[in-house]
């Protein structure tokens, strides 16, 4: 004779992926605190696999600039000709945890003096 567990058949199971919890690891390698940065954009890869452009501050360090999803950067209107190398640009986002790495997850956008806002509600 089988042997059921003492909660019975219909035991109490989570999901193996967990949506929410996903979400969050997505912003967990990224500080809590929102950060400013005026650079210079270099290269250009908004139409690639992972959206993200690339950009030299005044101190001449180079920095990668996450954006959104394509599906959001769409809806927005930030496309691929909407940025230009020689393009100055003003980002409000969150920089990585990993100590020298010149890496920040954009939030809020000014290329150009065009304002694009990625993720609504962010900046508070």
């Amino acid at each position: 004779m089988p042997r059921l567990p003492e909660t019975g058949i219909a035991d109490v199971r989570t999901p193996a992926f967990d949506l929410p919890n996903a979400l969050d690891t997505t912003w967990s390698e990224f500080k809590p605190h929102l950060t400013q940065l005026e650079a210079v954009v270099t290269d250009n890869y908004i139409d690639g696999s992972d959206p993200v452009l690339c950009a030299s501050d005044e101190d001449g360090r180079n920095w990668t600039i996450e954006l959104a999803s394509h599906a959001r950067n769409a809806e927005i209107g930030l496309k691929g000709s909407a940025v230009l190398p020689g393009d100055p640009v003003r980002v409000i986002g969150r920089r990585t945890r990993h100590f020298g790495e010149q890496r920040i997850k954009a939030v809020h956008l000014t290329i150009a003096g065009r304002p694009f806002e990625l993720y609504p509600g962010a900046l508070g």
